[in-house]
């Protein structure tokens, strides 16, 4: 797991920090090349564009050669949004003596239960097969908890993903990939009562 540059999730802004971890991580697999996933080498992944919430897509979706392309767009599901506190305790990481050895402060931190949607689109000549391929990389790419622990460090957690659903296979082919998540981040400017 390579740890990842951006920001933790961040209540100042949460939609946007959190949309930068989410490119940051999936830009890493989803390059056309092939990447290690847990104790399988070497998995093919596809090229796809990255988009967020109402962002779109370049048309038509193209890859080098005019053979069809993927787009992978993650949007909000605005549903009943579960949220909750707790005061935690939490160490100074630069501590000469050793890990969680340094001086506990206290924090108010806040979970909030999300709901995600991928839509994964394809068109072009193997619309279908490049679709599926997404959409699958996609799914084994949010169930594997090592390749996610780096969302994890950065306050994405708890992710429950659901298999892929085919929504349409016409004139381009759609598929659906939801996702629950936890978020944890810190509530700015608290301190403890």
């Amino acid at each position: 797991m390579t740890p990842l540059n951006s920001g933790p999730v961040n209540a100042n802004a949460l939609e946007t920090s959190v949309m930068k971890l989410m490119q940051e991580f999936l830009a890493r697999y989803f390059d056309g090349g092939k990447h290690d996933l847990g104790a399988t080498p070497q998995v093919q992944f596809p090229a796809a564009q990255l988009l967020f919430q109402q962002s779109a897509a370049t048309q038509p979706l193209a890859e080098a050669g005019g053979a069809g392309g993927l787009a992978i767009t993650l949007v909000s599901s605005e549903g009943h949004r579960r949220k909750w506190t707790a005061w935690e305790s939490l160490r100074t990481a630069n501590n000469p003596n050793g890990p969680n050895l340094g001086v506990a402060t206290r924090q108010e931190i806040c979970y909030e239960a999300v709901a995600w949607n991928f839509w994964v689109r394809a068109n072009g000549t193997n619309s279908r097969a490049l679709c599926k391929r997404g959409s699958d990389g996609l799914f084994g790419l949010l169930s594997n908890k090592a390749e996610t622990h780096a969302l994890g460090a950065k306050g994405i957690c708890r992710l429950k993903v659901h298999a892929p659903r085919v929504i349409q296979e016409t004139e381009y082919v759609l598929r659906l990939v939801s996702l629950g998540a936890t978020l944890r981040y810190p509530i700015l400017s608290q301190t403890p009562a």
